[in-house]
């Protein structure tokens, strides 16, 4: 009996685990589109994301000429997360779907910057309402997309061992990522690709602490068009975030937040720095305890410009976690 229990204690203890700190969310700019998605929770949710993507036009071309990109369009995606338990782990499975076009958010950008006098960073040099993806090197297509539509992104099964508690615990695994989506319009690798990653938090009190770690492997087959553009096939991802959580029912009093600073590797070396260098993102979350299921965010580049304009998303768990 006191075995049974204590299996009992073991499993609940884990599960617990699993509740204690939700995935920020990744990186969404068009170029690491096709890229493995971060190590999940392992719970039911959807999620609706938009994003805002520019290159300055001034900024397209390599010094040496051998490199032209241009990236300018918005995005809304809708990603599934279906999981279910195996023993103590869990397996989750993502499903992508982005809408891609020239949208609306170019004018509400632009007012945004005029009204606080900020710099439009090139915007006044492009077409407002333009979808425009391209990577070209050395006189050979990459990827190109500039009609609109909507696409199926690479599809993620990750598996997930959590350990620990609400209060200090973390979570393992790693994930395979299939080739549904296409290389040739930014909506996959065209390859299975792989990650690993270790995630680790500690609450006191109302405050908690939280990380992750983790590194991507691309299994680019030997002909594939973006081993032209990249240098390497691996590369690491990791967030760090400070989180708020209020206990009461009130608009303020049952407020939380989180903001996570979060890092990307590149694996591109195309002689322009918004594709080589490493990408930081700020991300902002917000919940209440009137609203449990929900999430609310936003992320903006925190000073590469090597993200999205800005994304925002809204996502909502289904049953028990």
């Amino acid at each position: 009996m006191t075995c049974v229990k204590l299996w009992v204690l073991g499993t609940a203890i884990i599960a617990l685990g699993l509740q204690a700190q939700e995935t920020p969310r990744p990186n969404r700019v068009a170029w690491f589109a096709g890229f493995p998605e971060p190590l999940p929770e392992g719970v039911k949710e959807l999620a609706i994301e938009t994003s805002s993507q520019m290159l300055r036009p001034d900024l397209e071309r390599s010094s040496d000429g051998r490199t032209w990109a241009r990236l300018d369009g918005e995005e809304w995606q809708l990603t599934g997360d279906w999981a279910f338990k195996t023993g103590a782990s869990r397996i989750n499975v993502r499903a992508r779907v982005v809408s891609r076009s020239g949208g609306i958010e170019d004018q509400l950008l632009w007012n945004w910057h005029k009204l606080f006098n900020l710099p439009q960073g090139g915007r006044e040099d492009a077409p407002k309402g333009r979808l425009a993806y391209h990577l070209e090197r050395d006189g050979r297509v990459i990827g190109d997309l500039s009609r609109p539509g909507v696409a199926l992104l690479d599809l993620d099964v990750a598996w997930v061992q959590p350990f620990g508690t609400v209060e200090s615990g973390g979570r393992f695994g790693g994930s395979v990522q299939l080739p549904t989506g296409k290389q040739a319009d930014f909506s996959g690798s065209g390859s299975t690709d792989g990650m690993v990653g270790v995630a680790l938090w500690r609450r006191y009190g109302r405050w908690r602490l939280f990380g992750q770690a983790e590194r991507v492997v691309l299994g680019l087959p030997k002909g594939s068009p973006l081993r032209l553009v990249m240098d390497k096939t691996s590369f690491s991802r990791t967030w760090a975030t400070l989180g708020y959580q209020g206990e009461g029912a009130g608009l303020l009093s049952g407020l939380g937040g989180e903001v996570s600073l979060a890092y990307a590797g590149s694996p591109y070396r195309v002689g322009l720095s918004r594709l080589d260098r490493p990408g930081w993102q700020q991300h902002w979350t917000f919940r209440h305890t009137r609203l449990p299921r929900w999430r609310f965010g936003f992320s903006e580049e925190a000073g590469t410009f090597v993200a999205p304009d800005i994304s925002a998303f809204v996502a909502y768990t289904f049953g028990d976690r």
